[in-house]
């Protein structure tokens, strides 16, 4: 049966690895409500300052998995899943124009995915520090379109960096992504002009948000290059960055030993008796430990979808993460506590629809959105096995024919003799 001809839709067979979005899904609204418990909003600067700390913390815990596959590889230099080159994986094509030899060890594009990772962590925590040392109130307006920017982001710098192919069906993804970001930009600047604050202090805030959103898609990207053409398992890259974060915390905590800053109180105090006032409540010690086990998995599931998929890919999952962190919102502050609810739930669940056609998860077959998808790729190449195969199967009875054909001749021949 040829599906271009009889369906319009088609979901191809989801696989096991398909599980890692419901993980995704459910460990980031976990994630999110620990922290509420964890983080009262009175304690800006010093919650900031722990939540570094325990998403450092919690990418060691990736030392375990870490030398558990190491030593399964029996001293092997690097940790792989697979033993050659993936160019080609879930539908999604990778083409490589430098020339670099893969057993040199990747220190640069190690140095820029950490360093990226840090500043990305750290940016605001320095602007909240100094709005807080010049007494300007901390409230921020929401930012809906911030997602958006971010999985736009990503399409833009896997093009650049990974080269890979890019055809209708995503052209279509983006320009519903496009418009979908058009219309929220327009709420977020009505929101601004509507915002009692200062507002160069919110443009502030929307542009380190940004940058914040470029750094992470650039460390999503360099993920991916580092398992593909390195070979670097998920967990070897967590705990390098691990070391790498705790010598960058060394170095940006070490000034806060000595500087008193200004507490809730108005009053001066070091930042390290600040953070240990959140532990006078010991029960936040056993949380704290949740949420970094938490945060590991979550990192961790983040790794394994670039692994499994693509930087792409985790598109969804970061328009699943909002959609799932707004439901919560719901749930705990109650449907009146969202402005524009029910904008926003239309517009994710476009977006949902526009990230499964970009990732293949959902196949449109008109105006050729279906041409160079990996579902019909693969049905055409079983199509022209096929007919190859039919066409040797025809060639083989005309040569047994003709071999029979020569042999009553030879005997015809040999008998008239």
């Amino acid at each position: 049966m040829d599906p271009q001809k009889k369906k319009y839709f088609f979901f191809p067979k989801p696989h096991l690895n398909h599980l890692l979005y419901l993980l995704f899904f459910v460990i980031s609204i976990l994630k999110k409500y620990v922290k509420k418990k964890l983080f009262p909003q009175k304690s800006k600067i010093p919650s900031e300052f722990l939540q570094i700390y325990i998403y450092n913390l919690s990418d060691f815990f990736s030392i375990i998995p870490y030398f558990i596959l190491k030593h399964r590889t029996k001293g092997k230099k690097d940790i792989n899943d697979s033993n050659s080159e993936r160019n080609t994986k879930n539908g999604t094509e990778y083409i490589y124009t430098d020339i670099e030899d893969t057993n040199q060890y990747p220190y640069k594009k190690i140095l820029i995915l950490t360093i990226s990772d840090y500043i990305a962590q750290i940016s605001l925590v320095i602007f909240y520090i100094i709005l807080n040392e010049l007494d300007i109130p901390m409230k921020f307006i929401k930012l809906n379109s911030l997602f958006i920017v971010n999985v736009l982001v990503i399409f833009i710098i896997s093009k650049l960096i990974l080269h890979n192919q890019f055809y209708r069906h995503h052209s279509f993804s983006l320009l519903i992504n496009i418009i979908c970001l058009i219309v929220l930009i327009i709420v977020d600047i009505i929101n601004i002009i509507n915002y009692s604050g200062k507002i160069i202090i919110q443009f502030i805030y929307i542009i380190l948000k940004i940058v914040k959103c470029i750094l992470y898609s650039l460390e999503d990207v360099l993920i991916k290059v580092l398992i593909l053409k390195y070979y670097f398992h998920p967990f070897r890259i967590l705990f390098i960055k691990a070391i790498l974060d705790l010598f960058y915390n060394i170095i940006f905590n070490f000034p806060f030993i000595f500087i008193k800053l200004r507490d809730k109180d108005d009053e001066r105090e070091l930042l390290f008796h600040m953070i240990g006032r959140i532990f006078e409540d010991k029960i936040n010690i056993l949380i704290t430990f949740i949420l970094a086990g938490i945060s590991f998995i979550y990192n961790s599931t983040i790794f394994k979808i670039i692994d499994e998929f693509s930087p792409n890919h985790f598109a969804i999952a970061s328009v699943i993460e909002n959609f799932g962190i707004l439901m919560l919102n719901i749930i705990l502050e109650g449907a009146g506590s969202q402005k524009n609810l029910i904008l926003d739930l239309i517009i994710y669940i476009i977006l949902i629809f526009a990230a499964l056609v970009y990732n293949e998860f959902l196949i449109i077959n008109i105006c050729g959105l279906s041409k160079y998808t990996k579902y019909f790729l693969d049905f055409e190449a079983i199509n022209e096995i096929s007919r190859i195969g039919s066409i040797l199967n025809d060639n083989d009875e005309k040569y047994k024919f003709h071999s029979q054909r020569e042999i009553t001749m030879s005997i015809i021949e040999y008998d008239d003799e």
